[in-house]
């Protein structure tokens, strides 16, 4: 595993174990009212807890992949049945008191930031994994981390589409899309909802699905945080396969970037659906002290020398390094960092990310965003531990659903490029690092097919582009988001991620 732990002796990789995550402070204009929250628990189930500031769990509760412009916690309930979440929510309404779902805890976004004196409802005791008796759905807690739905589908002989990194909830990311190493071969997250059950900002309880409430079935997959809370998934599994996945992973020197990203526009023409490109350009100065290095990964579901074959022109431009293996879903995790003691779990550091979907590499935009990181990384340190991540998966999965089915209107894109700007907490880097993500994406969006149009995924979404970037350039999608808040949340209750009213 020298790759590995080459590049995870510096930067991002190392320094988040040092910082430190604190509460807020207890007192609040809340304070005064919190007695209001002895009137919720005798409607909860005897499972079901409530902590305030002062409670002893309070902090680690409320703790967030990351604190910058989170939201402010008055009270998190901890829910474990669907009647807790409808009593939380009736309760909120009742008292104008804003909410905010909780489960893996990596939501980021500015608009988290509105949500003051809110309630926490926390899903992560609903975290169950139930396979039907048809084999082919599964029952998934609306708390559920991919991890946990990796874990029990594998202990039946199942697999689904999942997120990558192992803590993040699984909820979140089908509401938003939903992207993961088996896109290629089924599609979306999203693509995988049979229905779900949805408590509505009124509290009132529901079951969305190709045949009732279709219009909301649409929307929740792709703009599913604004409609409402799902308690329970109904969602698609699949027969894992005989063998393991592959992998092979390759570090380069910055003056290969052209040969290497001319190289992976052409590998995507024909790119087989069993096949991710996952790329980093991270700072790793033991491989190199002067420069960020070119992590470039081939992650196959597939037999080894099928997957071998296929990343063989990758020896060519000449590596430093090369590391292959097989494994689990678990040690893709791992070697991509984002396993659960890895960079991708760790909380406490501001974490500003700037996404942009793409058709190709514009190599000389690439170029120019290489050298835009290795400047500044000279020139501020204090940020020389973000990272840019390219994820490339496969899209035939993606592509063979209807465009129109589904809220979510990125589906011909085939890279998702992310700055992932990271630093120890500092309001004098904040401006900086910002300014630094913002020109990242611009770089890339000038470079792109269409420069005029940002396509910005929206679980990734900073909260600063403009609405239709997230949602769709097409006139149509946000007319009919619109209109069915309208229906749905006409008080606007859930309005803190991404809102588009």
């Amino acid at each position: 595993m020298l790759v590995l732990a080459a590049v995870r002796a510096f930067s991002f990789f190392n320094i988040l174990s040092t910082v430190p995550v604190l509460a807020t402070g207890l007192q609040t204009a809340m304070a005064d009212n919190t007695s209001i929250f002895n009137d919720l628990i005798p409607l909860l189930s005897p499972q079901a807890t409530v902590a305030l500031r002062d409670s002893l769990d309070y902090a680690n509760l409320t703790s967030r992949w990351r604190e910058w412009h989170a939201p402010d916690i008055a009270a998190v309930v901890e829910v474990a049945t669907e009647e807790d979440v409808q009593q939380t929510v009736r309760f909120a309404g009742k008292f104008d008191i804003p909410f905010v779902a909780r489960a893996g805890g990596h939501g980021a976004t500015d608009s988290l930031a509105n949500a003051k004196n809110a309630i926490q409802i926390d899903f992560r005791k609903m975290n169950h994994v139930k396979l039907n008796e048809d084999g082919k759905t599964v029952r998934i807690g609306g708390g559920v981390t991919s991890k946990q739905v990796i874990d029990g589908l594998e202990a039946v002989g199942k697999r689904t589409v999942t997120g990558i990194c192992e803590c993040v909830g699984l909820s979140a990311p089908i509401l938003g899309g939903g992207h993961g190493w088996l896109q290629g071969q089924y599609g979306l997250a999203a693509d995988q909802v049979v229905s779900a059950r949805l408590v509505l900002p009124n509290g009132d309880l529901i079951t969305v699905s190709e045949k009732s409430h279709a219009d909301l079935f649409w929307a929740i997959r792709g703009a599913g945080h604004n409609f409402g809370l799902v308690t329970e998934w109904e969602y698609r599994a699949y027969d894992m396969k005989d063998h393991k996945w592959s992998y092979e992973i390759f570090i380069y020197s910055q003056d290969k970037l052209e040969a290497l990203y001319e190289l992976a526009n052409e590998m995507l023409k024909d790119q087989p659906a069993e096949a991710t490109h996952w790329g980093y350009f991270v700072k790793a100065a033991d491989i190199d002290p002067d420069h960020p290095i070119l992590w470039f990964g081939i992650i196959y579901d597939g037999p080894t020398e099928t997957a071998r074959e296929y990343a063989k022109p990758l020896h060519d431009i000449g590596p430093k390094m090369v590391q292959a293996g097989e494994g689990t879903l678990h040690d893709l995790a791992a070697i991509t960092f984002q396993d659960e003691d890895g960079a991708g779990c760790a909380y406490g550091l501001t974490s500003l990310r700037y996404p942009i979907g793409l058709k190709e590499y514009n190599v000389a935009s690439v170029r120019k965003v290489y050298d835009h990181i290795d400047e500044t990384f000279r020139k501020v340190p204090e940020v020389a531990g973000s990272f840019f991540l390219i994820e490339g998966y496969s899209t035939q999965g993606v592509q063979a659903v209807d465009p129109a089915s589904t809220a979510f209107p990125h589906r011909d894109d085939k890279i998702l490029v992310t700055s992932y700007v990271q630093y120890k907490p500092n309001s004098t880097i904040d401006p900086i690092a910002q300014e630094f993500g913002k020109t990242l994406q611009n770089i890339l969006l000038e470079g792109s097919c269409d420069p005029e149009h940002l396509r910005a995924y929206v679980n990734y979404a900073n909260g600063d582009e403009p609405i239709e970037a997230v949602y769709g350039w097409e006139g149509w999608r946000l007319k009919k988001l619109r209109l069915l808040k309208h229906q749905w949340d006409p008080a606007n209750k859930m309005k803190y991620y991404v809102p588009f009213v």
